[in-house]
């Protein structure tokens, strides 16, 4: 029974693939036997074989290959990753470059200058604010008039540039017509300094007075014959320049000179001139003062 199972099987499977294989099948020279289902010769490609099936012949079992099991697959966990942190930064070390000291380049010793300050100077001599006592002996010359004497003034000087004198004197002489005479005379002078800084100080003046004056008349013989005097009395004013030499913080010379313009006023004639049978009469006169005198300065601020 079993046999006959076997053959159906190996009877369909050559059936199913004859057609596919199968290019020429020659029954000559067929060797088959009584009894056989199916008996022919099969060409399949190069190799050439035989089919014989038959009730009494059992096609051999196909072979049986025995597939090795694989072996099994094991998987390996990957290996753990390890992150390394970067280095640290190193800071490279701080290289102090050190400068070489300068050269020492010795001088020679430098002349002293000493300089004086302008204003110092002005400050030795003429201080902010002064007073004095100013002295002077002069001579009154005019064309009618010559007469010496002296004079006495209190100075005060509110700033440098500027002086102002307040002064009496006294002088004597004698006129045109030779008659003696004498005078009082008070001023009232401002003086304006151009240089005060300087030692030598170049200064203006500008002023005006009274006089009060006395005049005697003589007649012939000897001028002991005193016989009559007259007053006078006089209204005037003055300009001169001058210069002052300022010796010391306290002490100056003066030189100067001033011309002079004033009109007689204490009544009557004071000159009488006869000049060709022609009588003139005037009471103004005019003339220079001629003054050297010192100042005491004992007030400084």
């Amino acid at each position: 029974m079993a046999n006959r199972i076997w053959n159906a099987v190996s009877l369909v499977v050559a059936l199913s693939a004859l057609p596919l294989f199968a290019s020429e099948v020659h029954a000559q020279d067929a060797q088959c036997r009584p009894g056989d289902l199916l008996c022919g010769e099969v060409q399949l490609g190069p190799i050439q074989g035989q089919i014989r099936i038959g009730p009494g012949d059992a096609a051999p079992p196909p072979p049986v290959y025995v597939q090795p099991v694989p072996p099994p697959v094991v998987v390996q966990p990957p290996p753990p990753v390890y992150v390394q942190p970067p280095p640290p930064v190193v800071q490279p070390p701080v290289v102090y470059v050190q400068q070489p000291p300068p050269p020492v380049v010795v001088q020679p010793p430098q002349p002293q200058v000493i300089t004086v300050q302008r204003r110092r100077v002005v400050y030795d001599l003429v201080p902010a604010f002064d007073m004095g006592l100013h002295l002077h002996i002069g001579g009154l010359f005019s064309d009618r008039v010559a007469m010496g004497g002296g004079m006495a003034a209190f100075r005060i000087r509110p700033i440098e540039f500027l002086a102002i004198d307040l002064g009496m004197g006294i002088y004597g002489g004698q006129d045109y017509q030779g008659a003696d005479r004498w005078e009082v005379p008070v001023v009232a002078d401002i003086l304006v300094f151009f240089n005060p800084g300087d030692r030598f100080q170049v200064y203006g003046l500008v002023g005006g007075g009274v006089s009060f004056g006395q005049q005697g008349s003589y007649s012939g013989g000897p001028r002991g014959d005193f016989f009559a005097s007259r007053d006078l009395a006089y209204v005037g004013g003055e300009a001169g320049l001058g210069l002052e030499w300022r010796i010391g913080r306290h002490f100056a010379l003066n030189l100067d000179a001033r011309a002079f313009l004033r009109e007689q006023v204490g009544g009557g004639v004071e000159f009488t001139e006869i000049q060709d049978g022609v009588t003139r009469t005037t009471n103004t006169s005019t003339g220079v003062v001629g003054n050297l005198g010192m100042t005491f300065y004992f007030v400084g601020l």
